[in-house]
């Protein structure tokens, strides 16, 4: 009796536990996205890495942003869809294109599905502002594709969801006014099987 008792409480903690990891990240991103700051595919929030953060937000960084900077050392902007708002697939092909934001440095990066560094035989995890060229009128052209291994590319996965982040280090101090009007680069899907 007491044998069956242990087990059936045993399956009711798991069941529960497994509940609770199975909801936790889709109300998270829920919950984030509506206390977002939305710019064009980009969001953001700028109370990320401070005090003023809520309790959401904070879950969200313990999730996938673990070490996050306050917003005067750094701003985040992430992006889960192209600028047309359909969702970031690695089975398409992206071109990012924008100008250097106002801050000392910036980086994009793509994450897998999982908040993980896209693994890639090329050994490229991020462009920045020293490795992304600029055009004779200041902008930049970031391609994005699973195969990307060009001076201006950066791959994504082979297939599934994925994001974007960019950050602003340093970024300067009309920044945090800005977040929603800020000129953040746009993201067009070029191919897509």
């Amino acid at each position: 009796m007491k044998l069956r008792i242990v087990l059936q409480t045993t399956g009711v903690v798991l069941a529960a536990a497994v509940t609770g990891a199975l909801i936790t990240k889709p109300l998270l991103s829920y919950l984030i996205d509506r206390h977002a700051v939305h710019n064009g595919p980009w969001r953001t929030s700028a109370t990320t890495g401070s005090a003023d953060a809520n309790p959401y937000e904070r879950a969200a960084v313990a999730l996938a942003g673990l070490y996050a900077l306050t917003r005067d050392e750094a701003i985040y902007y992430t992006a889960f869809t192209d600028s047309s708002g359909e969702r970031l697939r690695g089975e398409c092909r992206y071109q990012v294109r924008g100008t250097p934001p106002p801050a000392r440095w910036w980086s994009i990066t793509a994450y897998d599905a999982d908040h993980y560094l896209v693994p890639n035989a090329a050994g490229i995890y991020a462009r920045n502002a020293n490795t992304l060229p600029l055009a004779a009128d200041g902008r930049y052209t970031l391609t994005l594709s699973s195969d990307a291994t060009a001076d201006s590319g950066l791959p994504i996965p082979v297939s599934g969801a994925f994001s974007l982040t960019l950050r602003l280090y340093n970024p300067a101090s009309q920044v945090l006014a800005q977040l929603d009007t800020l000129a953040l680069p746009t993201i067009t899907r070029e191919h897509c099987p």
